[in-house]
């Protein structure tokens, strides 16, 4: 019933754009399909191997010049940061779930853009430290870029709902951030810093589980109040682009296990067929650094209190598809951790 109401909002969005003119030229439609074998060592468990899925669906309408509404439609099961199912339970449907719904309105002469509903991540992300790459937050957001030329300002604020509860206090999240991209002779580099404080947090955000986070088993141990700092620097080894960044955030209301760091690089970019690129980072997140449950949920199987290696590889089989390799070597637990292993293939076909 669910998944047939939200058609019905697709059909009606599209017949509705369709009656002020061509609605081809108002309204898009993308999406895209990962399937995903992975294989898991931990010490002290048996090996696990499992294959999964992710599909999208996106439609974007500009019933305006200045006003965009976005829709996206995803496999998922009410996990944040995940919009995998896992293949193998009987030959059960999956679930289909509406992953974003927002508007995004450009005042006409500043340029500045508010942001508001269920959205991708408003701040500018320069690694998966703080986010996993699939949440989609939920309030509104401001953006703005600033200069002309090879040096841009931008500033980014948002109000995000965590949790509304009807007999208490809002869990909210209040985030800001501004930064700098400077264009040079060859080459490009961005530096910023971020500042994010959780309001009003109880108990776990999702499924019963704190991911990481000290806990006393019914909240949390310590309030978030994050500041982040990052820095991208992009230039070309002959003809290959080559990405180097780093990212750093405390937690300055905690007292002890508040860090956390990642940095990385990138070597070439799948992007045309027959491209291929290269990926490595090395993080440390230690348990209240970063929200838990909204960090990179591939990284030692998700959560925070752990370390280790990334490595990538991806090549562009044609225009719209991708064959991808990662494998994580981490430590679950930053002190006396144990080895964890991951290996994931992916296929992914977009359109």
């Amino acid at each position: 019933m669910k998944s047939c109401a939200l058609a019905a909002l697709f059909a009606v969005l599209a017949a509705a754009c369709a009656t002020a003119g061509d609605w081809t030229e108002t309204v898009t439609l993308s999406g895209d399909l990962r399937y995903r074998q992975e294989r898991f060592d931990v010490d002290g468990s048996e090996l696990r191997n499992r294959q999964r899925i992710r599909a999208r669906l996106d439609l974007a309408a500009l019933p305006e010049d200045n006003l965009e509404l976005g829709f996206r439609l995803s496999s998922g099961s009410g996990d944040p940061v995940s919009g995998n199912q896992t293949l193998g339970d009987g030959f059960t449907t999956k679930s289909i779930m509406l992953d974003r719904a927002y508007f995004a309105w450009t005042h006409a002469r500043s340029g500045a853009v508010i942001t508001g509903g269920k959205m991708g991540i408003p701040f500018f992300a320069p690694s998966e430290l703080l986010w996993d790459n699939d949440l989609s937050p939920e309030g509104l957001a401001l953006a703005h870029t600033m200069g002309e030329g090879d040096t841009r300002f931008f500033v980014n604020g948002a109000g995000l709902w965590v949790e509304e509860r009807s007999s208490a206090e809002n869990s909210a999240l209040f985030g800001a951030q501004a930064g700098l991209r400077q264009t040079l002779d060859g080459a490009w580099f961005v530096v910023g810093g971020s500042y994010f404080n959780y309001t009003d947090l109880a108990g776990p955000l999702y499924d019963g589980d704190f991911f990481g986070n000290s806990n006393d088993g019914a909240a949390f141990a310590t309030d978030f109040n994050l500041v982040e700092v990052f820095v991208q620097l992009g230039f070309a080894a002959g003809e290959l682009p080559v990405t180097v960044f780093a990212d750093f955030v405390t937690n300055q209301e905690a007292d002890a296990d508040e860090q956390g760091y990642l940095f990385g690089a990138r070597l070439g970019k799948a992007k045309k067929a027959g491209t291929w690129e290269l990926k490595y980072n090395y993080r440390e997140v230690q348990k209240d650094a970063v929200m838990g449950a909204l960090t990179d949920s591939d990284f030692r199987g998700g959560g925070t209190d752990g370390k280790g290696h990334e490595f990538g590889f991806g090549y562009q089989l044609s225009g719209k598809s991708v064959f991808a390799l990662t494998c994580f070597v981490n430590k679950l637990g930053v002190e006396n951790g144990t080895d964890f292993k991951r290996l994931m293939a992916d296929l992914k076909f977009r359109f």
